[in-house]
């Protein structure tokens, strides 16, 4: 009570001293000063929470990674999609030529000059319209417009989607390499080549025959 009493005498005091003028400014500059603070401090916390806003949730980040992981997924299986298939030929090949008579053991490599070529199902979409339009003179136009839009339809397997194929276009054959036991007896050469030839319809030039080492 006294220290309250001490400081209503002492603000009388200065009040008689300065006058109510200056206190007046004074009073005025410390609510500006109140004003800025208040002010920066609301940007501050406003900058803030937009960072931590922006900033990604844990889950999020997951389902990000979830999808990067489905493109890689797929991207892989068309890689296998065609090696698979130019296994498949050289495999098929190999166990042909085998039994021919005097063949022996019989290795196959076949290059091509492109890849396997996947057509895959589209939904088709189309349009028409039919507009008349009337000039001033009082003739009149018929506008007709047509949209057409194709879509490739996809299917989903183990959580992957892929476009889904219709027709699939075997590459074309570039050449063939013949390693075989007997690849070294001529009519047993003649009869590798005519085989490849006749099941992957390249012309012979484009097939080499040779014996295996005895390594």
């Amino acid at each position: 009570m006294n220290k309250l009493t001490e400081f209503l005498k002492g603000f009388k005091r200065k009040v008689s001293q300065y006058g109510s003028k200056k206190i007046i400014e004074k009073a005025v500059i410390i609510a500006i000063v109140g004003v800025i603070c208040l002010i920066a401090g609301s940007v501050i916390f406003e900058d803030s929470f937009k960072q931590n806003e922006n900033t990604p949730a844990a889950g999020t980040t997951g389902e990000n990674k979830s999808d990067t992981s489905s493109g890689l997924a797929a991207a892989e299986a068309g890689m296998q999609t065609k090696g698979e298939g130019k296994s498949e030929m050289e495999e098929k090949l190999r166990d042909i030529l085998a039994q021919i008579k005097g063949a022996g053991k019989v290795d196959v490599m076949i290059t091509f000059v492109s890849g396997k070529e996947s057509i895959p199902a589209t939904d088709v979409n189309s349009s028409d319209s039919s507009t008349q339009e009337k000039d001033k003179e009082g003739g009149s136009r018929d506008i007709k417009e047509n949209s057409r839009e194709n879509s490739i339809v996809y299917e989903e397997s183990q959580g992957v989607k892929r476009p889904f194929v219709v027709k699939e276009i075997l590459p074309e054959v570039k050449g063939v390499v013949i390693v075989a036991d007997g690849g070294g007896d001529p009519e047993v050469k003649s009869n590798l080549t005519k085989a490849a030839q006749a099941l992957l319809e390249v012309a012979a030039h484009r097939i080499q025959v040779f014996q295996r080492s005895n390594k």
